[in-house]
């Protein structure tokens, strides 16, 4: 069966998803690509059954984590070989590359998994990752902010993490003692650490 005739920003969300290999926040295809997969492209998508999304849970906002169905895999592989006519020079040279991949795939007889599906970063890796993108080291960061950029995992495994950490001293939670600075939001993403609420996470040099 044919790919169905996407638009440009249809063609690039379904080609953005494919790079994460798994679900991907709004958030994270904001930090990555500049845009989201969000009202009439993600309703549009979904018709098409090429994407599922879903709130996230827990998380200040709630964005919407979306990603490839099956048959958005299969679009993916059949769009390497596209040959587009007509399109401005970047774009062509970007299908000249996928087109190069696609033919690797046919001589070596490899999927689309054995490039993509690559081990998940750990999560602790995640968490450093995004508090450095947040803050300097031994700086306070709300954990409103550290779940935002942390959307596509389940809040369970993050906030396991997050008490090993902290029990371990590798990190330091934090309540902030200021209450009427908080927001609902941050009341939201807190965690419970030995019957008190932290809202702060601290990581590095203080």
């Amino acid at each position: 069966m044919s790919n169905p005739d996407l638009s440009v920003p249809e063609r690039a969300a379904l080609l953005a998803l494919m790079t994460f290999v798994s679900e991907a926040s709004n958030t994270d295809l904001r930090d990555r690509y500049g845009f989201a997969i969000d009202g009439k492209l993600r309703t549009r998508l979904e018709d098409l059954k090429l994407i599922t999304s879903r709130r996230a849970t827990g998380v200040p906002g709630r964005p919407y984590v979306v990603e490839l169905t099956e048959e958005g895999w299969r679009w993916c592989r059949e769009e390497l070989r596209a040959v587009p006519e007509g399109k401005p020079k970047a774009y062509r040279i970007a299908y000249g590359l996928m087109n190069v991949l696609d033919r690797y795939l046919d001589r070596s007889d490899r999927t689309m998994a054995d490039i993509f599906a690559v081990e998940e970063e750990p999560v602790e890796d995640r968490i450093r990752a995004a508090y450095a993108s947040l803050a300097e080291p031994g700086g306070r960061l709300l954990l409103s902010r550290l779940r935002e950029r942390l959307a596509d995992l389940p809040r369970e495994h993050v906030d396991a993490e997050l008490r090993r950490l902290d029990r371990e001293r590798a990190i330091t939670l934090k309540p902030e003692l200021n209450q009427k600075a908080l927001t609902q939001d941050d009341r939201d993403a807190a965690i419970s650490v030995a019957g008190d609420a932290k809202h702060l996470v601290v990581i590095g040099r203080s």
